[in-house]
Parts: structure tokens; sequence; C-alpha cells
């Protein structure tokens, strides 16, 4: 069945966006037997042409699904090129419609060569979360020239995945930890661009969606990772979401209605980080949610806390603001890209007993998050 709520999700580094709003058509495009669905819509392109000696899907600004089949455990394998060194050029599976849980794997041309290259991501109640997870088990460098037919592997089994690029060989990212909440869903191709680059988009061939067999394996192993401090704080509370102007200006935590209604417990993934995106989905123009947690200290004294937050936050201790900021996508120069990690640090002028810390953690896109940690005693 055609699902335009599912089309139309693109999650990417530049952009999030949706195009539901548009008057569209459906199209079924047909390559090598398969049925893919797409949209017509203005400004975007869905269409079988010949590309590179090969008849391929183009997509630009656009997302087609496979028709009628859903996949747990899988293979997928297809080869893209890029019109031009720019976009986001990827796959969604898993996917499931009525809730926009999936999970997404693409590459980012416009950064061959860099360690954002490719891209591991979860989208969590429709909430992308690149800004969440961007580590060597998610984001690795590789080379991705244009107008070049680059293969594309992806094994996905259980909890994992394998991610081959260009080497069929060894997988590029294993994932130890698919972190989607769907176990099965639909695939989905899609090309979309940066907004300066509208033209821009991608050919598909040799595409091959199936179930996993008894020969299919995952042969990757984690990558190494810095472990996470003693002091991270590993659950937090969370609040319903509200309008991040009902707090832009407060000084003093206010008496918001979200205090007196049930908090939801969170806990934070393998890599420290909280994905508020998890207790609630961003809708109705509520960006904002409270995230708190208590500090005990006997006798009192000074510990600092250090923080990561997406994308903007307003720290209160003891309900009075202490710090404020912005670590939205490009919010300080244009290389900037938000990605949580214990980068900020405050101190605690601790009395004795329990101090309460709350966080009004904000988002615009890229990831909604936060993550915490204290130093010893």
């Amino acid at each position: 069945m055609f699902t335009s709520k599912l089309k139309f999700i693109f999650a990417t580094a530049a952009t999030t966006f949706s195009l539901t709003h548009a008057p569209a058509s459906a199209e079924d495009l047909v390559l090598d037997g398969q049925t893919w669905q797409a949209e017509s819509i203005e400004g975007s392109a869905a269409q079988i042409e010949s590309y590179l000696g090969r008849d391929a899907l183009f997509l630009r600004r656009n997302v087609a699904v496979l028709e009628g089949a859903e996949f747990g455990d899988m293979v997928i394998e297809y080869d893209y090129a890029s019109t031009h060194a720019s976009g986001f050029i990827g796959v969604n599976f898993r996917a499931d419609s009525n809730t926009a849980n999936l999970e997404q794997f693409y590459t980012r041309p416009h950064q061959t060569g860099q360690p954002a290259a490719t891209q591991y991501m979860v989208m969590t109640n429709g909430a992308a979360t690149w800004q969440l997870h961007a580590g060597p088990n998610e984001a690795v460098a590789t080379d991705l020239p244009p107008e070049t037919w680059i293969k594309v592997r992806i094994v996905a089994i259980g909890d994992q995945a394998d991610i081959f690029v260009g080497d069929m060989t060894r997988p590029l990212i294993h994932v130890p930890d698919l972190r989607s909440v769907s176990k099965s869903g639909q695939v989905a191709l899609y090309a979309s661009d940066r907004p300066w680059m509208r033209e821009t988009g991608a050919y598909f061939s040799n595409i091959s969606v199936r179930a996993a067999s008894s020969e299919d394996a995952i042969i990757g192993t984690p990558a190494e990772t810095d472990a996470q401090p003693a002091g991270l704080i590993e659950t937090f509370e969370v609040s319903v979401p509200f309008a991040e102007a009902d707090i832009a200006e407060a000084y003093t935590l206010p008496a918001l209605d979200v205090l007196d209604t049930a908090w939801t417990s969170l806990d934070v993934e393998n890599d420290g980080v909280a994905n508020i995106a998890r207790t609630t989905p961003l809708q109705d123009g509520n960006n904002t949610a409270l995230v708190r947690f208590t500090v005990s200290s006997e006798e009192g004294g000074a510990r600092m806390l250090s923080f990561g937050y997406s994308d903007r936050v307003r720290l209160f201790v003891d309900g009075k603001l202490v710090y404020s900021g912005n670590a939205q996508w490009r919010a300080r120069d244009h290389r900037f890209l938000g990605t949580v990690a214990l980068v900020d640090q405050i101190a605690l002028h601790l009395a004795p007993g329990e101090t309460e810390i709350v966080a009004a953690v904000s988002e615009s896109f890229g990831g909604w998050g936060f993550k915490a940690a204290l130093s010893d005693e």
C-alpha cells in the first residue's frame, strides 16, 4: 500500500523536512521486476532512465518505497551514482509508517574522505538522531566520487548490521546496536539535497532487497570507542513537551503546567546520550522538554558537571538559571555540526542534601538529546 507518511520523511545532516503538504499523486516505477512507489511533487523527480550505461531509478528530493514488502532480517544491495559532489543519498529500512520509526543509512558526497562521509542513523518517533550518535560505529570516512557507480550492501540481522560501501569484503560500518524499536518494516531509497543545491540527485541500479538466509551472517566487529566517564548520569526523568517560548526568557524555573504532569524515566543509550524523542514525538510546536536528575551530597562541596545537548539548553540548579547555550547545526560557524559531547561544564556548589538539576532541552532538527556526567567528590 502507498504510504505517503513514510515516503516523505527525510532526515539528513542538512535538512529534516516533510513534503506531505504538497499536492501529490502516486506513481509506480518498475525496475528489474521490482516496483517502487514515489510521488510527483513540484521540485522533485522520480523516474526510470538510462545513466552511465544502465537503466536506473533516478531520485531528486524524493523517496521511492519498495511496494508490497516488509523485512526484518534482510540484505539490501544497490549501486548508486550521485549527479554532483553534494547531497544525501541513502536507504530507510525496518520503516514503520505509523510511528515514523526506522533505521537509515546515507552517504554525503560533499563530505568525501571525511568522517561525515557516511552515516548510520535511527529515526525515533519522526526525529532524526545524527547529532546524538556520530561515533565510529555510526559515521566513517570513505571516498565518494560523483558520477560513478558506488556499491552499497547492508546485512541486518537481529539488532546488528554490517554496512559495506565500495569494498564488499569488509564492512565500512558495523552497527553493534540497531537503535530503532521497529524490528521489521518497509524499505525505501531516497535522495535529498542541501537547501542551496536543489538540483542534486542520484541514480540507483542493481537493486536487490531480500530476506536474510542461513548463509548470511554478521561479520563485522564494533569499532573501539572511548569509555564513558565513571560519573555518567545513566537515567533521567523527562517531562511532556511544551513550547520553547514558555521558558526562553526565564531566569528561574517557571511554574510550568508540565511540572504537575507525569514524568517518564529515560535511560541513556550505549554512548551515554539520552534520546528525548524516545519519550514523545515532536509535534504541535512543542519542541522543548525538561530533563531532570538529583545530586546527593552528605556534606556538600564543589563538583564539576560536564554535559552536552542538542539543540539548545537552559540549565537550572535548584530552580535558578546557571547556563544557557545553543549547539544547533551551524550555530557557531559554518562547519559546526552540533553533535553531542561532554564539552560544556559548570561548577556545582552543593549544599548538604539533595540538589535538583533541570535542563530545558529544545530541538530544531538533527537530534533531541542530553548527556551529563559528574566529577568525583
